[in-house]
């Protein structure tokens, strides 16, 4: 017969089963209770590290920067003023920025509607066959190197790059060209502000982890494209801070994978769909409008409302003006917030009345003291949203 005295009661250890029985435990018993303590130990242990772990996940669609962005915070963080890359890495980028450069010259070359000095026209013709991602392919940049300046100076070429929001052409197109003589040299490793500048597709998630203050911070940033999107859902939990890259410059360009979407339309429909995941119902949202100088210098010669004919009627408007426009587009994401947050279904996620941070920055990623700068904001933005439930 079994008393109750040998029964064990909830949250006692096994150990303590046998306190009152007087008997020995046997040696399964013993490794019962050394296993039960270890796992005991990790939990802890486990819980401890996400007491002191920041979450941060970096959103937005393709080409925004969020690559650049976490380069940025790696450099930021190394302490070291070319960012600590070790030599592999600085290989290894110099193969994406050869890549980069043969992408763009093809660009150029298959958007063409003028012709070329007929000087130019065998090398052209080379360059066309290129493979961008085979190194001895690369490697004929530097043989190439003075007829591809003559190529980027061209006339036809120029033109055609001023009409770049026609097509699909990386950002880092007139930097690498202008530079291809020191850039396509056999012994060069980039640096830094090179390595800025790179343009390569994110596929899958990559997470960079620093200290912030004694806690360990981990920024996650995934692939923007439409196809990379599915491979975000285990990311969203337990995230304190979202931080989403739009590229205010992109109103007037289409996605690369559907030249009928508008780049900015995508990037307010992708906000608000992620503003709208019970998931960060208590995140705080921090909304990058990156890109700052192409949009300053494209706005005088690409008018905001021809793409966003409500632009005219937006209180502050004034043709191609660098203010009015981004204080226009700054108005675009806010509505998006606005209106997710007065949906009924918001709303029934939200019964208890939570109000999430908002913050928005203008931002320039390939500028390390701009991102330092902002970056320093959003740290103290992270230490209110950890200390705020101690001030209530």
């Amino acid at each position: 017969m079994v008393t109750g005295t040998g029964l064990c009661q909830s949250g006692t250890s096994i150990l303590g089963c046998y306190g009152g029985t007087g008997e020995e435990p046997d040696d399964q018993t013993r490794d019962s209770v050394r296993i039960n303590k270890q796992i005991e130990d990790e939990l802890n242990k486990e819980k401890k590290k996400m007491r002191n772990r920041i979450k941060i996940l970096l959103l937005g669609c393709g080409e925004a920067g969020k690559s650049t962005f976490i380069k940025q915070m790696r450099i930021i963080h190394s302490g070291k003023e070319e960012g600590g890359w070790t030599v592999e890495e600085r290989e290894q980028y110099r193969r994406e920025i050869l890549m980069n450069v043969i992408q763009c010259i093809q660009i150029l070359l298959e958007e063409m509607t003028g012709s070329l000095d007929t000087s130019l026209n065998n090398t052209a013709a080379r360059l066309k066959e290129l493979k961008p991602d085979q190194e001895k392919d690369q490697a004929k940049l530097w043989e190439y190197r003075d007829n591809i300046v003559a190529i980027w100076e061209e006339p036809a070429i120029q033109e055609t790059f001023n009409r770049r929001n026609e097509f699909n052409l990386p950002d880092c197109c007139r930097y690498f060209l202008t530079n291809i003589s020191r850039i396509s040299g056999p012994t060069f490793l980039p640096e830094s502000k090179d390595i800025l500048q790179i343009r390569v597709m994110t596929t899958g998630v990559i997470e960079y982890s620093f200290d912030m203050d004694g806690k360990e911070c981990i920024m996650i940033d995934v692939g923007g494209q439409r196809t990379e999107r599915k491979k975000w859902i285990h990311c969203f939990e337990d995230v304190l801070l979202v931080m989403f890259l739009a590229a205010a410059s992109e109103y007037d360009q289409v996605l690369e994978e559907d030249h009928t979407e508008n780049r900015m339309e995508e990037s307010l429909n992708l906000f608000r769909t992620i503003l709208s995941y019970h998931w960060f119902k208590n995140s705080a949202i921090a909304l990058f409008l990156n890109k700052k100088d192409l949009l300053k210098e494209k706005i005088s010669t690409s008018q905001l409302e021809k793409y966003f004919p409500k632009f005219e009627e937006f209180k502050g408007y004034k043709t191609q003006d660098y203010d009015s426009a981004m204080s226009f587009i700054k108005h675009m994401f806010h509505q998006q917030k606005k209106d997710v947050e007065a949906s009924r279904d918001y709303q029934d996620s939200n019964s208890d009345g939570y109000t999430r941070s908002w913050f928005v920055h203008e931002t320039m990623a390939t500028d390390t003291d701009n991102i330092k700068k902002v970056f320093g904001d959003v740290k103290k933005t992270i230490m209110d949203i950890i200390l705020r439930p101690f001030a209530m």
